[in-house]
């Protein structure tokens, strides 16, 4: 037997096509609310991760002075220079260039002891010590300390941390 609403067309029964106004502009205030909350984490995510990238960058850089040093049985520095940091046989304007780091607008990468301008990477693997720090502006909480030893072991430590235990102060 039939339903009464199958067999009887009703008033209320015309077919909709599409939305009404006020059903889109509910949407577009969800979106709204919903960007506005993700947008200022979504910066802050991308700052994050350009700092972790110049840092590991950097390690790279650090790193290849020190294996170079050892393979071609001579002196490498890492030298600090306008905006950069180079890897050449001696930090002066007319030494070839081995590889470069170019620090973007914004970030730095400064030795804790502000007189340093190279890093020394003798022969046998050894070096001279040096603490290196990587931030993005003055955000010390999301910046990375990179130790370069003595004995030439080169370590970065996590973000926020100058080691194992003490936390970040300053970007300097």
């Amino acid at each position: 037997m039939p339903r009464f609403s199958d067999s009887q067309p009703s008033a209320y029964s015309h077919t909709r096509r599409g939305f009404t106004l006020i059903e889109l502009m509910i949407i577009i205030a969800l979106v709204g609310i919903v960007a506005a909350i993700a947008v200022p984490n979504f910066n802050q995510f991308i700052n994050k991760s350009r700092t972790q990238s110049l840092n590991n960058e950097m390690l790279a850089l650090v790193q290849y002075a020190r294996t170079t040093a050892v393979e071609q049985k001579t002196f490498m520095r890492v030298c600090k220079e306008s905006g950069r940091w180079t890897v050449k046989k001696t930090c002066t304007d007319t030494a070839k260039v081995l590889r470069r780091l170019d620090i973007p607008s914004g970030s730095t990468v400064n030795p804790v002891v502000t007189s340093v301008t190279e890093i020394l990477f003798r022969y046998n693997g050894t070096s001279t010590d040096t603490t290196l720090l990587t931030c993005q502006g003055s955000d010390h909480a999301n910046g990375y300390t990179i130790d370069v030893k003595a004995s030439g072991s080169v370590r970065s430590w996590p973000r926020g941390m100058t080691n194992s235990t003490t936390s970040m102060t300053a970007c300097q």
